[in-house]
């Protein structure tokens, strides 16, 4: 068949008889299926007549074989925001609604699942994402129990693309019209029948061997079910005792989920799972470890099950060696095991034994080498404050929060901004909740070196000639001068900003350099205080 052009196709679409239609929709969607605007229809209002013949074919009744051309020529047009909001009317979303089998009034050819429902649900989506009205139509509103009828009687013969779609008309409502996610876990107790569809798929893949292939489709559903959940639980207060019962078997099903066997979608998987545990409930965590019945797994402390753990440690690991989008990969993960480590005593022991064991090599500094505690420490002086502070978080609640701990394992100078950030600058320290029994970081790498390991640095260096010596006071007094003098013209010029430790232990700007003299002997970082645990 000879190309036909946009400007000789969109007339004939609009102005054609039926037979017509029929044969120019199918070119419409091979031409424009992969375009996403159409300034094409800008002029003489070809896009307002094309979306109404689109709806008028779709409605009669007459010829029904097309419906599905006509509504994946809407998913195309839908891509393109030009005028959407004015272009879908209450009357469209119905049309569009019971074309996808989410209204009252079924028959049995919507009940089954064909062609047309699937496009119509991927129309729905598309709608969604590209319009504020449609975000805000209270007729889709209404059609929300029909949906979440629809996803409570899910069976092993519902398609996937049904149940993929589903899942992404509710992950974009409940995104982007918060309103709605109040209505979809309480009065509708959505949230119980999304966990039961996880739950029903660790249950039937738990006893899986690593040639067993869980289907890509399967893991793309369930993907989208954590992002449904992460949108219902991340403004909840779920304080009622039936709510964190909720909320700890679910974390239950998140600890089966993450230690399934994968060979495909896994990194999704776990950023899913990494981003619902963000918004679970403190004292809900407990079971994300499980006690070991038989010691039949790798890894197992003090009785526990480690693997869940070992999986977030895994995914760290790999978004730590990101070179972009760096608060995208590696915040939700920081953010998770923060969260973990302060609730469950025997987590923090352990991720402490993975991120920063007893301390042996004294050689480098803290951020050079391929460990997590490496990759860890180079971000406490990146630029990117947000990702900074989420770090140096982890590392302190991992030290217990004590200065001198982490001064040891990250070297004073990487954890300096934290500690005037927190006011613990100084002896200003605060007593912590954790309790006095530790596990032992001197090994004896680090207590034959300890006396030569500067605490700025974290690390060992040999010892330094002096540079003052063969120096006469005299000497000695005018390189002082010129020092402060240097100090004072870079103050006076604003390149430099001195500061002294205020008494709530964070820096004061100074007015003049020779104010520091009288703060020296009670800001020196005494060594035994920085290797006292």
């Amino acid at each position: 068949m000879e190309k036909i052009t946009a400007d000789e196709l969109i007339p004939k679409l609009i102005s054609g008889t039926y037979e017509e239609f029929c044969e120019n929709v199918v070119v419409f969607l091979d031409n424009y299926n992969k375009k996403t605007s159409f300034d094409e229809l800008n002029n003489n209002c070809l896009r307002e007549k094309l979306w109404k013949i689109l709806f008028h074919h779709l409605t009669n009744q007459t010829y029904l074989d097309h419906r599905h051309h006509c509504l994946a020529a809407l998913r195309i047009l839908s891509r393109d925001k030009t005028n959407l909001d004015e272009l879908i009317t209450d009357n469209a979303v119905k049309i569009i609604l019971l074309n996808a089998g989410l209204t009252k009034i079924c028959d049995e050819e919507q009940i089954s699942y064909t062609v047309v429902m699937i496009e119509s649900l991927k129309l729905l989506c598309n709608l969604l994402f590209n319009s504020v009205r449609m975000q805000r139509s209270k007729v889709l509103i209404s059609s929300l129990p029909y949906l979440m009828d629809r996803i409570r009687n899910y069976t092993n013969d519902t398609p996937y693309d049904v149940k993929l779609f589903d899942m992404r008309i509710l992950f974009l409502i409940t995104a982007l019209n918060t309103s709605t996610r109040d209505i979809v876990k309480c009065d509708l107790y959505g949230d119980v029948y999304l966990i039961k569809i996880i739950e029903d798929f660790v249950t039937r893949n738990q006893d899986n061997d690593e040639t067993t292939v869980i289907k890509t489709e399967e893991i793309m559903v369930i993907c989208e079910v954590l992002k449904v959940l992460f949108n219902l639980y991340i403004q909840s207060d779920d304080t009622e005792i039936e709510d964190q019962e909720k909320h700890r078997n679910l974390v239950l099903i998140l600890y089966k989920l993450l230690i399934l066997k994968y060979s495909t979608q896994q990194d999704d998987l776990e950023s899913n799972v990494i981003n619902l545990l963000t918004v679970i409930s403190y004292n809900c965590y407990a079971p994300i470890v499980q006690p070991v019945k038989y010691n039949d797994r790798k890894s197992v402390y003090q009785g526990m099950d480690m693997s869940a753990m070992c999986v977030l440690l895994r995914f760290l690991d790999q978004k730590l060696n990101c070179k972009t989008h760096l608060i995208e990969n590696i915040s939700p993960v920081v953010t998770a095991l923060i969260r973990l480590i302060k609730s469950e005593r025997v987590i923090r022991k352990y991720v402490r034994l993975q991120i920063l064991p007893p301390l042996k090599d004294v050689m480098n500094r803290p951020e050079e080498g391929t460990t997590l505690r490496a990759k860890l420490c180079k971000l406490l002086t990146s630029p990117l404050i947000e990702l900074r502070d989420l770090v140096a978080e982890l590392l302190f609640i991992l030290c217990k929060e004590n200065v001198n701990r982490m001064v040891k394992y990250t070297g004073y100078g990487n954890a300096a901004g934290m500690f005037a950030k927190k006011g613990l600058l100084g002896h200003n320290q605060a007593e912590t909740a954790y309790s006095s029994q530790s596990e032992d970081s001197e090994t004896e790498e680090y207590l034959k070196y300890k006396e030569q390991i500067n605490p700025v640095t974290g690390c060992f260096e040999h010892p330094k000639p002096n540079p003052l010596e063969g120096m006469t006071e005299e000497q000695k007094e005018f390189e002082a001068l010129q020092l402060v003098d240097l100090v004072d013209k870079l103050t006076r010029e604003g390149v430099v900003r001195p500061c002294r430790i205020g008494e709530d232990g964070k820096p004061k700007p100074i007015e003049h350099v020779l104010e520091l003299q009288g703060e020296l002997p009670k800001q020196q970082y005494g060594r035994k205080d920085s290797d006292s645990e």
